[in-house]
């Protein structure tokens, strides 16, 4: 394998501010140590070779074969399918997995394969494998043959890696651009724009060209370096890909907002990227390509067009990459029962609606868990001991959080408690307003502020509308059943009116008066509004809900964690007037 290109003619250096630290230090004792290692296992592997290749142990080995060609349960063993002894037992088999080995090793010490270009990692792959193919001869395809792994080589090859990581960048853009579909007109010639379509990016069966998401993976790590954030893993990518595919014709957001995937049956992949990052995009590409990228596609646009990316000012609470891998990753909680089978001793009984994570692992260190506690608790998470299983610790949740735990990994944020002005109803609240509110078995009910359901879970589901402009808070309502028309309450107008609403409002910046005024507007007559609010609210709710006969709460003091408010219930009745009721149109 050539293991390195020369350096092209008239390169010039990237910016330092696009260009970062891509891999981890490594200390070059640390490569001599593993250079030591391979030759101590390859003199094993020959010596091994050399006895047991020896003519009076060869000739009995066939019976230890055959008469031990199946374990203990009655299954057959590997070694049974093997055709030959002399297979078993090829020197140049073993050295070959030797080597291949020792240089994924080497590459995975350094971080280098994690963070090559895709076709630096297929090229890598390919090298290291393609002396498993049938008929490989080494030296037919100096490129397909695996370097020797000495520590010159091994030293060559990581110094000309790090020394090429500027160029690193570019190639990984470069290649990006590259795998665009050509016959989509979408993709322009001369850059990126801020739409791109990608084929055959899904097969016929619904799986995932891997080699295919590793430039989408490519993509993402750019826009990660562009954003300052850290780099996420590859199999976020993987669960990226599988929700586009799973919610195919609509738009996923991943990566803060910066980057939005949607899938189509036939297999291609559109992608968004946010215009900032577009033009960032092209003038990476013309490092390579200087003379073929117009001055206009790497200039920063004055103004940014129309187009789905909108400003969110609700979705402002970054997640890390590590903490997004984490969550992405995480599985449903079981427990160790003893087995009824006599193939192994426990059995794994999972827990609904939990989610658990390892954190033994070196990579989990206390202050991701601790990041990752916080989002899980964030979405209604309760953390829970692992009992047993001493390395696990779990969250139980009221609903199934597997979609919606999947959703933040893969959008990168959640919504801000602060902009958006969420503070779950404190469970005694919320009974206390809902007890008051007195709701009989043929009322119909409206949570216009739903959040994550804490005044919502105690109205009757099926005669109950949900209203939240929080995209992930309503995935959690849809989980737990209800049904959420998903915006604005300020924008929404139902056409028909609701016997009982039930509600928390939004305080900052006199929201809660807006809110209140136009759930006055859909109380049918006869129904009531129920409301937890400021203290304040006392002295305007009559000229907020003319006609509406008002009762209050005695105040409550430190009622929602972390702010040190006090807040009263209203109960407002709505006078009667002539005429039937109109009923909720679910």
């Amino acid at each position: 394998m050539q293991l390195f290109e020369q350096d092209r003619n008239n390169s010039q250096p990237i910016l330092g501010d696009i260009v970062d630290q891509f891999f981890a230090p490594v200390q070059f004792d640390a490569l001599t140590q593993l250079a030591s290692e391979f030759q101590r296992l390859k003199a094993r592997i020959v010596e091994v070779h050399g006895i047991i290749t020896e003519e009076k142990v060869s000739g009995v080995m066939g019976y230890f074969f055959s008469g031990n060609s199946s374990d203990q349960y009655g299954h057959s063993a590997m070694l049974r399918h093997t055709s030959s002894f002399n297979e078993i037992f090829s020197l140049d088999g073993a050295l070959n997995d030797l080597t291949a080995t020792f240089w994924s090793r080497a590459l995975n010490q350094t971080d280098l394969q994690e963070h090559m270009p895709q076709a630096r990692r297929r090229q890598w792959h390919e090298c290291l494998n393609a002396w498993r193919q049938r008929g490989y001869q080494r030296g037919a395809n100096p490129e397909l043959d695996m370097p020797e792994f000495t520590l010159d080589n091994l030293r060559a090859t990581i110094q000309g890696l790090m020394a090429r990581r500027a160029e690193f960048l570019a190639e990984r853009v470069d290649g990006i651009f590259r795998n665009l579909s050509r016959s989509h007109v979408t993709n322009t010639p001369e850059g990126f724009a801020k739409r791109m379509i990608l084929s055959h990016i899904y097969s016929d069966f619904g799986t995932t060209d891997h080699d295919r998401e590793g430039y989408i993976h490519d993509l993402r790590l750019v826009i990660a370096k562009f954003m300052g954030r850290d780099d996420p893993r590859r199999d976020t990518t993987t669960h990226l890909l599988n929700l586009a595919r799973a919610h195919r014709g609509e738009w996923i957001e991943a990566d803060c907002g910066s980057l939005r995937v949607r899938a189509y049956k036939v297999g291609t992949a559109h992608l968004e990227v946010h215009p900032d990052m577009a033009w960032r995009l092209n003038g990476i590409l013309a490092f390579l390509h200087p003379m073929a990228i117009p001055e206009s596609a790497r200039t920063r646009p004055k103004r940014a067009k129309a187009c789905g990316f909108k400003s969110k000012a609700l979705f402002d609470r970054p997640i890390s990459n590590a903490a997004a891998g984490v969550l992405a990753a995480m599985g449903q909680y079981f427990t160790l029962e003893p087995s009824t089978s006599f193939r192994r001793e426990y059995d794994r009984k999972f827990v609904p609606n939990t989610l658990c994570v390892r954190y033994s692992s070196a990579e989990l260190s206390k202050h991701l868990l601790d990041e990752v506690s916080g989002v899980l608790e964030a979405l209604g998470g309760v953390a829970c001991n692992g009992g047993k299983l001493k390395n696990m610790r779990y969250w139980q949740f009221a609903y199934n959080p597997e979609q919606v735990v999947r959703a933040v990994a893969v959008s990168g944020q959640l919504p801000d408690a602060k902009s958006h002005q969420f503070y779950p109803t404190p469970a005694p609240v919320a009974e206390r307003l809902v007890q008051w509110l007195d709701i009989q078995p043929t009322e119909t009910c409206l949570e216009p502020q739903a959040g994550q359901g804490g005044i919502a879970d105690l109205l009757p589901k099926d005669r109950t509308l949900c209203v939240e402009v929080s995209p992930l808070h309503g995935m959690i309502l849809r989980e737990k059943g209800h049904t959420v028309i998903e915006g604005d309450f300020l924008a929404w107008n139902p056409g028909t009116l609701f016997d009982v609403i039930a509600c928390n409002p939004p305080y900052s910046e006199g929201r809660w008066q807006a809110h209140l005024r136009h759930a006055g507007a859909l109380v049918e007559a006869g129904g009531r509004l129920g409301a937890v609010l400021p203290l304040s609210a006392r002295q305007q709710a009559a000229e907020l809900l003319p006609g509406f006969d008002l009762e209050f709460s005695a105040p409550i003091d430190n009622a929602f964690a972390g702010t040190s408010i006090s807040v009263l219930l209203l109960k407002a009745t709505k006078a009667k007037t002539k005429g039937g009721q109109m009923g909720l149109g679910l």
